[in-house]
């Protein structure tokens, strides 16, 4: 399936998941921190009128939330990569469906430290270079990427492995996802990968669009030149797709289970597509068009389950 897109505050306390007993839960929600800020903005709009809903959220990577997902002990799982057909088969294998529903589309983006003036665009063959698994374990220094730079060291932040955000960056660079070099500093929060990099001359790292947006202050965002030429990432490039290697969809699972038994889990599933247009705009993602929304919409209540796009 292909989805067309177009160009187009609240704060919320959330308990973790542990902290309350299950009985209590009426809704569990499991994942990406990437997504996190867009189903904030929907929890926040859906309390004002379910006062009495009990909503736990922990949004610690999009491989934890797939795992909670599949051991059924979450009943909408946040992702900003889609399932993967070994999580695809684990969740089946243990009798847990779901229904995949894309909510936005975001970017991945390269950022750099602001006082690195000479460093303001990227390459894919460079990007293999600095992070490409051939490169574990060797020190380099930016005039090895390119003969005109200084001779400062390179230093590289991300994403950690639990990360959907890891995965798409890792799957962009070299096919496939998770094959990446391991040496890098690694972190869960991509406001701590924003942090370092701004305090670290000559470092790159990698994050996610709408984080970026939020913090453009701090660090440069590299643009990527995918053979025609450096192209700055933003919500127009996105649309239009000249930057198309690192612009990804992000995605909500429902658990068929909970969606079919709890009324508070089939009220807030709902509630969410019908609003991710503005949730996604409140969060600086781009919003997918009214026809997906209206599409996925029909395939929520219709309970279509499996995966339109596993890899």
């Amino acid at each position: 399936m292909s989805l067309s897109f177009r160009h187009f505050g609240a704060t919320v306390a959330f308990v973790p998941l542990l902290a309350i007993g299950q009985n209590a839960v009426d809704v569990r929600i499991n994942g990406s921190d990437t997504v996190e800020p867009l189903i904030e903005a929907a929890v926040s709009q859906f309390k004002k009128a379910k006062t009495n809903v009990n909503v736990a959220m922990e949004a610690k990577g999009t491989s934890t939330g797939f795992a909670a997902l599949c051991e059924n002990k979450t009943d909408i799982a946040m992702a900003s990569r889609a399932v993967t057909q070994k999580e695809l088969q684990l969740c089946k294998s243990r009798g847990v469906a779901f229904v995949e529903i894309p909510v936005a589309w975001d970017a991945v983006v390269v950022v750099a430290n602001r006082n690195d003036g000479w460093l303001r665009d990227v390459n894919l063959t460079e990007l293999r270079l600095l992070w490409g698994t051939e490169s574990t374990g060797k020190k380099l220094s930016w005039n090895q990427v390119r003969s005109n730079y200084p001779a400062t060291p390179v230093t590289l932040f991300g994403l950690d492995q639990k990360s959907g955000t890891f995965d798409f960056f890792s799957g962009a660079i070299s096919g496939t996802p998770k094959m990446m070099r391991a040496d890098y500093q690694e972190t869960a929060e991509h406001t701590v990968v924003i942090d370092r990099v701004s305090k670290t001359p000559g470092a790159i790292g990698f994050v996610s669009l709408a984080t970026y947006a939020d913090q453009t202050g701090k660090v440069a965002a590299l643009a990527l030149d995918e053979g025609s030429g450096p192209i700055l990432p933003s919500l127009q490039t996105v649309v239009n797709g000249q930057y198309a290697k690192m612009s990804r969809l992000l995605f909500v699972y429902v658990n068929k289970g909970s969606y079919d038994a709890r009324p508070a889990v089939r009220e807030f599933a709902s509630f969410v597509v019908d609003g991710a247009s503005r949730f996604a705009t409140y969060a600086r993602f781009v919003p997918l068009l009214a026809t997906n929304y209206q599409e996925q919409a029909l395939r929520l209540k219709r309970g279509d389950t499996g995966s339109v796009y596993t890899r």
